[in-house]
């Protein structure tokens, strides 16, 4: 039985029956009747948000994502007296707490550190920017706090008060595959133009290692059972199933779902592609991958 209070197994077959639905009522709306799920149209941001910091504290993984962009973060500002990160998505900023500790902790830290958060919720960016600035008084770190409220596609050079004597870096996480819908690469490019622009000395992407952009629709739905099995079996292991906390996690990606299976062109936006493409893409876009030697 299909049922998103089950098990693992019950829950994923309750939210791919629901993308299935609603692609049925897209491909033959004369036939097919059927009311969305309001979050399609309009999603939840505070949900998400909640969503995300639940993840944070019940699996590894967002931790191990930040741990190694930070670490390629910190040395790409060694020896710089004056850094500036541009996060395209800051959200809660859960990434910079641990940072801004390594940095406090060096023998000579930063004389200034700025984080330009972008963002389209002008209460989040600014409660974010609350908590880091707190976080950095008490680690005595010289701190800015700079909010863009913004799309990420309108966001433009002078909006980031980028200045010259600073040691730019740019954080993108989980966002380049949500360009993907111009099949022309237009919207990649501009981003990555944007990214440019401001003459970073590092940028560091993180992508869902997944095949959801194929054209067939057979072969993205296969390719995103299997995907989502894996991530819901790893809830289980995680996360009681009664909890809230659960729930409110699963409907995230129920909502990334949906998107895959029922949304085409402009409107599907959960592009993504495996780390190979990316490589290419980025090359394409002229820039220059960097390996770590000592780890990965």
């Amino acid at each position: 039985m299909a049922t998103p209070t089950g098990s693992a197994v019950h829950r994923l077959a309750a939210y791919f029956t629901e993308g299935l639905a609603l692609w049925a009522v897209k491909l033959f709306p004369h036939v097919f009747s059927l009311s969305p799920p309001r979050d399609i149209a309009d999603p939840i941001e505070d949900d998400e948000a909640a969503a995300l910091r639940i993840l944070d504290q019940a699996t590894p993984i967002p931790k191990f994502i930040h741990f190694a962009l930070n670490e390629r973060l910190m040395r790409a500002f060694e020896g710089k007296d004056r850094v500036h990160i541009i996060d395209l998505d800051i959200k809660e900023g859960l990434q910079w707490p641990s940072l801004f500790q390594s940095l406090a902790s060096r023998p000579k830290p930063p004389t200034h550190v700025r984080v330009s958060g972008i963002g389209e919720s002008k209460s989040e960016l600014q409660s974010t920017g609350a908590r880091l600035a707190s976080l950095a008084d008490s680690l005595n770190l010289p701190f800015q706090f700079h909010a863009v409220i913004d799309q990420l596609e309108d966001v433009r050079l002078w909006m980031l008060h980028v200045k010259e004597d600073e040691c730019v870096a740019v954080n993108c996480v989980l966002q380049l595959h949500k360009t993907l819908y111009d099949e022309t690469g237009g919207a990649l490019r501009d981003l990555l133009g944007v990214i440019r622009s401001t003459n970073p000395a590092v940028v560091v992407v993180a992508e869902e290692e997944a095949d959801h952009n194929r054209h067939q629709w057979e072969l993205r739905f296969a390719n995103s059972l299997l995907y989502y099995a894996a991530i819901f079996d790893a809830l289980n292991g995680s996360l009681p199933e009664e909890s809230s906390e659960r729930a409110k996690v699963e409907r995230m990606f129920a909502r990334k779902i949906r998107n895959i299976l029922s949304c085409e062109g402009t409107e599907r936006t959960e592009r993504h592609e495996r780390f190979i493409k990316w490589c290419t893409m980025m090359e394409d876009g002229r820039f220059r991958a960097w390996v770590s030697k000592k780890r990965t």
